[in-house]
């Protein structure tokens, strides 16, 4: 949320907070957290998917959570916070976490097509180089593996969902678990937040 539309840091949920609360979507990559995050910003969230920026690699480098890009914005979402979502609970009291999940079979029919293709040629200015080295280090630190094996991403699914939900047992207020790719959205999302159900379609993207 912008600085003029958060809500005051001392009435999220009714709980004494020292700063507004931030939204981290935890699910896995081809989870539906690109749909995830554009439904963030419709509900007045100004969260980042998947950063790829200097100051975001050296963070991840160093094994920190403390992701400069939360100063100024509302949440992270995708992979670049999975490792670090116990870190981030910490760091940030009273924030939100979203776990993303999907049909096993289809996540990972979606997850051998996205590995096998090449990172785009977007014909902007990223730094190409920068955008490999992330996207390397989150794959070997979420999966493992740089290249995609079913059995191996199988079982990251598995336990990263056992972990999460472990994680956050007894503390229903603090995680969602939804199901983008199955239909769920809004009717869901919005009330966790503590946000009107928007009147348009939860957004759909690949």
């Amino acid at each position: 949320m912008s600085a003029s539309s958060s809500p005051p840091a001392r009435s999220w949920h009714g709980r004494d907070l020292p700063h507004p609360p931030k939204v981290f979507g935890i699910g896995l990559s081809r989870t539906g957290t690109r749909s995830l995050t554009a439904a963030l910003g419709v509900l007045g969230f100004d969260v980042v998917h998947y950063p790829v920026d200097r100051a975001t690699h050296r963070t991840l480098v160093a094994g920190s959570a403390r992701f400069p890009l939360l100063e100024s914005r509302d949440g992270l979402t995708d992979i670049t916070v999975v490792p670090y979502y116990q870190d981030l609970d910490l760091a940030w009291p009273g924030s939100r976490f979203v776990l993303t999940v999907r049909e096993e079979e289809s996540w990972l029919r979606s997850c051998r097509t996205h590995w096998e293709r090449p990172l785009p040629d977007r014909g902007d200015d990223r730094d190409v180089r920068l955008e490999r080295e992330v996207q390397r280090f989150l794959r070997a630190a979420v999966y493992g593996c740089h290249a995609f094996h079913p059995e191996r991403f199988r079982r990251v699914y598995r336990r990263h969902v056992a972990d999460v939900t472990r994680y956050f047992a007894d503390r229903e207020d603090d995680l969602l678990v939804l199901d983008v790719v199955a239909g769920e959205g809004y009717e869901r999302l919005a009330p966790f937040l503590g946000a009107p159900v928007p009147d348009e379609p939860f957004p759909r993207l690949d």
